[in-house]
């Protein structure tokens, strides 16, 4: 690959240092970014969180989340929007369990965040702990898609995620789903299908590596307070690879506000994504990539 342009290293390299000082593969396969602490970590320091770069950044591994599908009462705040999260999977019942229920939300620590379904996942073995569409417990029949439910406070704009994990660094595909309600998620009565037939938008994308960064960009522009985001499935939009093998561990999500959003009235004097796991300055390298491929 050739070199990086001087103003993307400027604009990256620091923030690199505090995302991931080093990285270990568990398996030809598979990629671990286990010191994924950023400010917490021995790289980073508090000071460098509250630089013009950090100053919107929210790192789920070293803060903490708000478990629950309201942010009314959520600590987490990012440019005063409050963010909770929850999990969910279609596992109602065990066998032919198409319809969605709620599931766990999983803490691994310094590895991201995962789910637990209610198809006996905790007895499962790798990667049943992270958000995945696979199936190790043989009783089970069918598989099932985790999702993590993002609840915000006001309406934004998601516009990418960061993994400290994902099962296949050159394969891994995720859907997302803007939803202005959330009648159909809880109800209990309905498939993926149904609730993506009520979302204002949906998609589906391909998580993209670079040295020791997973991200995936987003392309919707549809604004909303619910996004889901979870293993592939082509009901939120077809892509050309399989479902039912992918999987990845949460560790940030980069969104833009609906007051910043262009042709908005009243713009706020930052107009640039806020970003969690300094998901832009990520988002450079990508775009440099693909331009110079």
């Amino acid at each position: 690959m050739s070199r990086l342009p001087n103003f993307i290293l400027k604009a990256v390299l620091p923030t690199l240092l505090l995302i991931a000082v080093g990285s270990a593969h568990a398996g030809k396969n598979q990629s671990n970014y286990s010191d994924y602490n950023a400010c917490l970590s021995n790289s980073g320091s508090q000071s460098d969180c509250d630089s013009a770069l950090g100053e919107s950044v929210y790192n789920l591994v070293s803060e903490d989340v708000y478990v629950s599908t309201s942010s009314q009462y959520s600590n987490i705040s990012i440019d005063d929007v409050n963010i909770s999260i929850s999990a969910w999977s279609d596992t109602v019942g065990t066998y032919n369990d198409d319809v969605v229920t709620s599931a766990y939300v999983v803490d691994l620590g310094s590895y991201g965040y995962g789910v637990y379904n209610k198809d006996a996942e905790m007895d499962g073995s790798s990667p049943d702990h992270a958000i995945d569409s696979y199936n190790t417990v043989s009783r089970n029949v069918d598989y099932d898609f985790d999702f993590v439910l993002l609840s915000f406070s006001e309406s934004v704009t998601l516009t990418g995620a960061g993994f400290s994990w994902v099962g296949k660094t050159d394969n891994t595909q995720l859907s997302i789903a803007a939803l202005d309600d959330l009648s159909g998620l809880v109800s209990g009565d309905q498939t993926w299908s149904n609730i993506v037939e009520g979302a204002l938008t949906a998609g589906s994308y391909d998580i993209e590596s670079y040295e020791s960064i997973d991200i995936a960009q987003f392309e919707e522009t549809e604004t909303a307070q619910y996004w889901l985001v979870g293993a592939y499935n082509s009901v939120f939009g077809e892509l050309d690879s399989n479902m039912f093998d992918d999987a990845f561990k949460l560790a940030s999500i980069g969104f833009e506000k609906a007051s910043d959003t262009p042709g908005n009235s009243n713009p706020t004097e930052v107009s640039e994504p806020n970003t969690l796991g300094a998901f832009l300055a990520v988002g450079l390298i990508v775009a440099w990539r693909r331009k110079n491929k």
